[in-house]
């Protein structure tokens, strides 16, 4: 979904961006999704228990705007689930999507449904004023509803996106991967599926790491009303 067509998402980033910019940077950052370390915690700073992890889907384990998977990816996932911070509750694995799932649409809906059935993981149904980077507090609903956690530092988020997955990951208290590169084809991984924006995100994260000597800040509970850095 493109960044300008979700208005509230584009303001809570440009905030961040002039007052709070180490909030868009991952604690994490990994080419693809292919290349996630198992299990999670370990690779993260602090080694935190980690016990849910949340997906993007568009570009992240989908083509964008597609709901197609790669057999790479979909062995990939299985690895996630088999993982042992992650197979003892079959809620643990969750995808959330700015496309399916996001709206009551019969795209998006059938998109979450072929999803689910395909990978065998829950796809969160957001409330369509509440799309990434503003449905923190339904992730860590479905989390805590479902018996997995209730702890947002026992999370992490992980997708193409710092306006969108890295920022989430913040706004919750949780931890977040960025996957640099986007989605790649392992049999034509020079095929580039990222869009302007995030190109640009590319270029904003080597400014503010290397530029400004910024870190992305530890996790810790957002006692500050959603939508307010």
């Amino acid at each position: 979904m493109p960044l300008f067509s979700n208005v509230p998402a584009l303001r809570l980033t440009l905030a961040y961006a002039l007052h709070d910019p180490s909030a868009l940077l991952p604690h994490r950052t990994i080419p693809t999704l292919l290349w996630l370390p198992l299990p999670v915690g370990p690779s993260l700073p602090t080694k935190p228990t980690i016990r849910a992890i949340v997906l993007d889907k568009d570009n992240t384990v989908c083509p964008p705007e597609t709901a197609n998977m790669h057999q790479a990816y979909l062995n990939k996932i299985e690895k996630i689930k088999q993982c042992a911070e992650f197979s003892r509750n079959g809620n643990s694995v969750l995808i959330v999507s700015n496309t399916a799932g996001s709206s009551s649409s019969p795209e998006h809906e059938a998109e979450a449904k072929q999803l689910e059935l395909e990978l065998g993981i829950p796809v969160l149904r957001q409330h369509p004023d509440r799309k990434k980077p503003l449905c923190g507090p339904d992730i860590l609903k479905f989390f805590r509803d479902h018996g997995v956690t209730e702890d947002p530092r026992e999370i992490v988020v992980v997708g193409d996106r710092l306006a969108t997955d890295v920022l989430v990951a913040h706004q919750m208290g949780s931890w977040s991967i960025w996957c640099r590169e986007g989605w790649r084809n392992p049999e034509t991984p020079g095929r580039d599926y990222r869009g302007f924006f995030s190109k640009m995100e590319s270029r904003i994260e080597s400014l503010l790491r290397g530029g400004l000597g910024r870190v992305a800040p530890l996790p810790m509970t957002i006692s500050s009303s959603p939508g307010k850095p």
